[in-house]
C-alpha cells in the first residue's frame, strides 16, 4: 500500500463530493480523503494497480485543478 497526497485548488462542496466518489471508485484505491480546509487529497492505494499519475488525472477529470503532488512511503 502507498500513500499519496495531492494538493488542489479550493473547491466547492459538490466538486469535493464528485472527486471523492471518482477516486474511491478506482480499482486499487483503498481510501481517498479530501481535506477542503487544507486543499489536499490523501489517497491510500495499491501502486501495483494504480499510480499517482492516474489519481491526478482522475482529480482533473472530475473538475478540480491539481496544484502539486507527492508520494510518501506507507
Amino acid at each position: 500500500m502507498s500513500l499519496g497526497r495531492i494538493m488542489i485548488r479550493k473547491s466547492a462542496p459538490e466538486e469535493v463530493r464528485r472527486v471523492s466518489t471518482s477516486l474511491n471508485a478506482l480499482t486499487g484505491v483503498d481510501r481517498a480523503v479530501i481535506d477542503p480546509v487544507a486543499n489536499t487529497i490523501t489517497v491510500e492505494f495499491d501502486d501495483q494497480v494504480v499510480n499517482l499519475n492516474q489519481l491526478r488525472k482522475t482529480v482533473q477529470a472530475a473538475g478540480i485543478d491539481v496544484l502539486s503532488e507527492w508520494k510518501e512511503p506507507f
